[in-house]
């Protein structure tokens, strides 16, 4: 098999440079790409710029959901644990008038207890107004990462056919840096009114 080389038609030049690019189509080139790469890099500038925005989100969540679960997990009993009939009262009328369980933290001997408290209901000072908790871990005082306030509303209410007084709406909200702000609502009710943590 050869290779036949076909004739030029006459009136036609072939100019034997027909490979490679002109000037204008190498200038042309690199400005496409250099838009694209600019567009690239202005993307992920930003991606990057806002990466670490949900850090102060999980370290607020993490605080919240800490603070639900420590406050949840308190009693919530009739009597003070010190009341001698702390295990078999069944209402407020059978405890010891001055060992009746009451809102905010109880005060034995001059002394104020600290967290985590024995019941519920210790964490506020009164039912329906805010509280600011300190967020710190309870084991080593270790405090909560800069910039962060927690506070707590309990309140009195209600639900599924228990009466208000045996049910709280317990709301940890928790704020922090770029505007953060975590609320958590969760209930406790009386289940288990002589069984102390």
């Amino acid at each position: 098999m050869s290779i036949v080389e076909l004739p030029i038609p006459s009136g036609c030049t072939v100019s034997r440079r027909l490979g490679g690019f002109t000037l204008i189509e190498t200038i042309v080139f690199l400005l496409v790409v250099g838009i694209g790469v600019a567009g690239l890099l202005s993307a992920m500038s930003t991606a990057i710029r806002f990466s670490a925005d949900p850090l102060p989100q999980k370290q607020a969540l993490a605080l919240a959901e800490s603070l639900m679960e420590e406050i949840t997990s308190a009693g919530f009993t009739f009597c003070q644990p010190q009341d001698p009939n702390f295990l078999s009262a069944t209402n407020t009328a059978q405890c010891t008038p001055a060992l009746i369980e009451s809102v905010g933290p109880d005060t034995f001997s001059g002394v104020t207890e600290a967290r985590p408290f024995d019941n519920v209901n210790d964490y506020v000072d009164a039912f329906g107004t805010p509280k600011n908790i300190a967020a710190t871990d309870l084991s080593s005082g270790i405090a909560a990462p800069a910039g962060y306030q927690a506070s707590v509303t309990i309140s009195e209410l209600g639900i599924a056919g228990i009466s208000a007084t045996e049910s709280l709406l317990v709301n940890v909200t928790v704020t922090g840096p770029n505007n953060t702000r975590i609320s958590l609502d969760g209930f406790r009710t009386r289940h288990a009114p002589r069984v102390s943590p």
